[in-house]
């Protein structure tokens, strides 16, 4: 019947009904009245909103977005307000638990009633470092020994339906109020501590020890209003981020304050800090250390405060989780709504996410398969991550991740230039000139399959530099072979027409003196071009040397005919039996292909000439019955796109190294290193550019910038970047 219904709308009533009619049938057989009836298919949605931390609104735009009925506003509030008594109360008797259970460890470690607790508090609304005008906070307390919430609060000096009633002129409705201040949004943490401090007292136990940041006044509160003996402990995190902001203002004055010797200083004061905890005296001398005396003047007189550090990181961790029950950027504290979702936070940071079975409980409902189901297991995920992240190892990773992205993003900032900066548009001159980035290297070797087919290729040329022209190509694939003489545009150099025997008189070529068919460059590609694509697919080019001289020769021939992408198309690696023979027969002493045929095969041939190298080579790998496809093989492979990379590199290089004449002469760099600076797409004014804008650090983040897990992008040498730091600092002095 259903599959007969064009209406979406019609059906997914239908579904709603009977979901209803089911509720309804179960709840008669347990014997729940009326109203219970109507209360136990409706919460659902309202904990789930809670719980996901979305509104109304993104309820309803994902049920239409699915063409489902969307929920009426005042039925969603409706039963929010259900849904939210439920939640606050499992909120309070999980405070309830963890309170026994901190007071219990307190005394069994400590033979102490008072304890130790963080606090910390947040507004709704981000603050801009002027002004803090947000409508609502909160604020919690977390103790030390089992890091759960022993309590919280929520301040707000707005309610909707009060405002709305005001703006009327009428008496307002009774309705569940929950604004409680009328202060300054400042004054909120202070006032929401020293209500929790009473609650906790009240209780019959006694906070001794505030672990808080040093931003408010909440400790000189506390001592006024609920006990002047108790004790305060700073965060740690805000004491080094208080000294690092410190530092940061003294860079303009001192140039030598880098970001990398801030970070050193930084880390220094952690260790010195962590090393002197109870030792006032201790932490005094490691601040003199630093030879920063005006800066650290302030801080020796806290030395006994330095000396008992504590953490609000579980209050940050908390406030962290409110944020995603309730955004900062979505309005919730109109309404208990944002009551709610404090309470939601606080119970799953008690009770894990198992708490939703607690809150269906307390409303009636079954907890539910899948919300069992998954609960269970992203607590279970939970635990496991934490004692993941307290291991040394994962503690190490944290700090190496962390590092290489500080150090990536830093090289990154300088390569580009000023890019964002206060009222940077308005200045006449603007840095955006961009170094280039180093080139990113391909997949480097072939996993040749069982199927692939090998066609051996040679090529002669004028000459043995990277720029000459062939003059004969030849391949083979099994019975069949191909070759072609070619015209060369440049003059065959006497040493290649020795070797090879080839010359050119009048326009025509002589092999051994005697003529030979010869065909232009663009002809006798496209013959071998056709020959590869009448051998079918998987081809794999293999030829002897052709790594380092072959593929340079071919690709630059093929990019200046404007055959490029046809080469791409027919074959998916390359060979080099050279390297093969070297991993096979690691014992000879040389490697040529006529030593090898002379020495595996015991038989000369007619060499340097590209049919007959072609020839041979095949005739050697199949006496030798080598699988090119065993894996052990691979390093003697490479992709073509490694073949087009290495070509470009060498044209990239033969294009930079000119304008690094200078530093080789003057012997600041080897040539080594020029090739290398050349080759990571580097010259000389962007070592310049380097300098201009950080100095030698500027060189050294450029130079030993990592590259795809290719180690660093030129060196990591002090002495290098010390020394082309000194030349270009000498060069701008006298220009």
């Amino acid at each position: 019947f259903i599959s007969q219904l064009k209406n979406k709308q019609v059906v997914a009533s239908i579904v709603l009904r009977t979901r209803q009619d089911c509720v309804h049938q179960r709840n008669k057989c347990s014997g729940l009245s009326g109203r219970k009836k109507t209360r136990e298919f409706a919460p659902i949605p309202s904990t789930a909103m809670v719980h996901t931390g979305i509104g109304g609104r993104q309820v309803n735009s994902f049920l239409t977005a699915l063409n489902i009925p969307p929920v009426s506003n005042t039925l969603l509030s409706a039963r929010q307000k259900e849904s939210g008594s439920a939640i606050e109360t499992v909120a309070e008797t999980t405070i309830a638990e963890c309170l026994s259970q901190e007071i219990d460890i307190t005394k069994q470690k400590f033979d102490s009633n008072e304890l130790t607790v963080s606090v910390d508090g947040a507004w709704q609304k981000r603050g801009s470092g002027r002004s803090y005008d947000s409508l609502s906070g909160h604020c919690s307390m977390i103790g030390t020994e089992t890091g759960k919430v022993l309590g919280f609060s929520v301040r707000s000096k707005y309610c909707k339906m009060c405002d709305e009633a005001t703006r009327k002129g009428v008496q307002a409705k009774t309705h569940d109020c929950r604004m409680n201040w009328d202060g300054s949004a400042k004054a909120m943490e202070q006032d929401m501590v020293v209500e929790m401090v009473q609650s906790i007292k009240s209780k019959g136990s006694n906070v001794g020890t505030i672990i808080a940041d040093d931003d408010t006044t909440t400790i000189a509160r506390l001592r006024k209003s609920v006990d002047p003996n108790i004790k305060k402990m700073s965060d740690k995190n805000h004491v080094k981020k208080n000294i690092a902001n410190a530092l940061y203002q003294l860079k303009a004055k001192h140039k030598k304050l880098t970001p990398k010797v801030i970070k050193y200083l930084i880390n220094c004061l952690n260790y010195m800090l962590c090393q002197n905890q109870d030792n006032p005296k201790g932490v005094e001398n490691g601040l003199e250390a630093t030879d920063l005396t005006d800066l650290m003047k302030v801080y020796k007189k806290q030395s006994q405060k330095l000396s008992k550090l504590g953490s609000t990181q579980g209050n940050e961790s908390f406030n962290k989780s409110v944020a995603s029950k309730a955004p900062k950027s979505h309005f919730y504290s109109g309404t208990s709504s944002l009551n709610v979702r404090v309470a939601a936070s606080v119970a799953q940071k008690n009770d894990g996410q198992c708490y939703l079975i607690k809150v269906n409980n307390n409303i009636g409902l079954s907890p539910g398969v899948h919300t069992k189901r998954l609960a269970i297991l992203r607590d279970l995920q939970a635990r496991k991550r934490r004692a993941i992240s307290i291991t040394r190892k994962e503690k190490i990773r944290r700090i190496q991740l962390r590092n290489r992205r500080v150090k990536r993003n830093a090289v990154k900032e300088m390569c580009e230039g000023t890019s964002y900066s206060c009222q940077i548009d308005l200045q006449d001159h603007q840095d955006i000139v961009e170094i280039p980035s180093a080139p990113v290297p391909p997949e480097v070797h072939c996993n040749i399959p069982n199927t692939a087919k090998v066609i051996c290729f040679d090529l002669e040329t004028t000459s043995l530099a990277r720029d000459s022209h062939i003059t004969q190509i030849a391949a083979v694939n099994g019975e069949s072979h191909w070759t072609s003489y070619v015209i060369p545009k440049l003059p065959i150099s006497s040493q290649a027409s020795e070797v090879t025997g080839l010359t050119m008189r009048n326009g025509r070529m002589f092999h051994q003196g005697k003529v030979v068919e010869s065909s232009t460059i663009s002809t006798a590609l496209d013959g071998f071009l056709e020959f590869l694509k009448a051998a079918g697919h998987n081809i794999y080019l293999t030829g002897h040397n052709i790594k380092t001289f072959d593929c340079h020769i071919l690709i630059n021939t093929l990019k200046s005919v404007g055959k490029t992408e046809e080469l791409k198309k027919c074959v998916e690696g390359f060979v080099d039996t050279r390297l093969l023979f070297k991993i096979n027969n690691p014992d000879l002493k040389s490697f040529s292909q006529v030593n090898l045929i002379k020495t595996l095969m015991n038989c000369s041939y007619d060499a340097h000439d590209a049919l007959e190298d072609v020839i041979y080579l095949q005739k050697l790998l199949d006496f030798t019955n080598i699988r090119i496809a065993d894996p052990k093989f691979s390093t003697a492979t490479f992709t073509v796109q490694t073949a087009y990379f290495s070509h470009d590199q060498i044209i990239l290089t033969k294009l930079n190294l000119p304008s690094l004449r200078e530093f080789i002469d003057q012997k600041v760099i080897s040539i080594g290193i020029a090739h290398k600076i050349a080759s990571s797409n580097l010259n000389k004014s962007s070592l310049l550019l380097a300098f201009s804008r950080g100095q030698e650090e500027g060189i050294r983040q450029l130079f030993s910038e990592e590259c795809c897990n290719q180690g660093p992008r030129v060196t990591k040498s002090s002495k290098i970047i010390t020394a082309v730091s000194n030349f270009i600092k000498q060069h701008l002095t006298e220009s």
